[in-house]
């Protein structure tokens, strides 16, 4: 098997609806979500949360000036860093933003313009200085950033509409899944197409088990309902991810031991954690 990675995946943030400062919050981080993800040449990177501000200034002190961005979806969790991303604002970038789940029409240059739009921020999306390239797509479609990268996408069951990702590169996959609620239905379906034998996945996690009865229709989902769907699927490793944004390390910590005793190759995701997923055989690509 080839010692190189088909795709690298880095999480700089795995919490959900707002921030979380302090000391409650170092062993599972705080920012908002945003994954990295390399497959190949291409950088790739899923949700726009406060995360995505550390990864502008790792990506811009390694002079990366190719960007694919993919929005889940344009909750303020999602989004709310975008306008202090550092490599839009540098004129050497070139960064195409992708969004697919918008129920009313909405284009991802409207998207975009309404997250920079005064008086809830000082400037327009004019200031920024890339080579910004707007792309929509329908939930389903097969994208292709990248020659050798296929990343298949379906519709997600939260309000307002999400997309969840599945990225293949050499036979290994990675799933991105946050922001579903599971309906027993075709959402659910959603879920394990995008998740089926997936070498990792993140998917959303929000609530315990005993939580979930409070916040129905909130669209968001727990690790009993997610557990068994990645069992059904085939998922290799999964991460419990979009974690509540008042919930700290102890209780997160327990919640993840609940999970494991139940299913085993289950984690709750850190933020900061680096994950290698090998080509599989005869996909290493010689």
């Amino acid at each position: 098997m080839s010692l190189t990675p088909a795709i690298d995946v880095r999480v700089w943030g795995a919490r959900g609806t707002f921030p979380m400062v302090g000391a409650e919050a170092l062993e599972f981080g705080g920012h908002t979500s945003c994954v990295e993800v390399r497959a190949g040449a291409g950088v790739m990177i899923f949700d726009a949360g406060s995360g995505i501000i550390p990864l502008g200034k790792s990506l811009l002190e390694e002079g990366v000036t190719h960007i694919d961005l993919f929005f889940s979806h344009v909750h303020y969790d999602h989004i709310i860093g975008l306008p202090y991303f550092l490599p839009a604002f540098w004129n050497k970038a070139k960064l195409r933003i992708w969004a697919g789940h918008m129920q009313d029409g909405s284009t991802p240059e409207q998207l975009v313009d309404g997250i920079f739009r005064p008086p809830y921020f000082p400037i327009t999306k004019d200031y920024m200085r890339a080579d910004v390239e707007y792309h929509k797509f329908a939930p389903g479609d097969v994208l292709r950033p990248s020659a050798d990268v296929a990343l298949v996408t379906g519709s997600l069951n939260h309000p307002n509409g999400a997309v969840g990702y599945r990225v293949e590169r050499q036979g290994a996959v990675f799933s991105y899944l946050t922001d579903f609620e599971h309906d027993g239905g075709h959402g659910d379906d959603e879920v394990r197409r995008l998740a089926r034998n997936a070498d990792l996945a993140l998917l959303d996690t929000t609530y315990t088990p005993e939580e979930y009865p409070r916040y129905v229709k909130f669209g968001h989902s727990t690790w009993d309902h997610v557990g068994k769907m990645c069992a059904e699927a085939g998922v290799h490793r999964w991460g419990m991810y979009h974690h509540m944004h008042m919930r700290d390390d102890i209780d997160q910590r327990a919640i993840e031991e609940a999970a494991r005793k139940a299913y085993p190759n289950s984690f709750a995701v850190r933020q900061g954690q680096h994950f290698h997923l090998y080509p599989r055989p005869g996909h290493d690509g010689k």
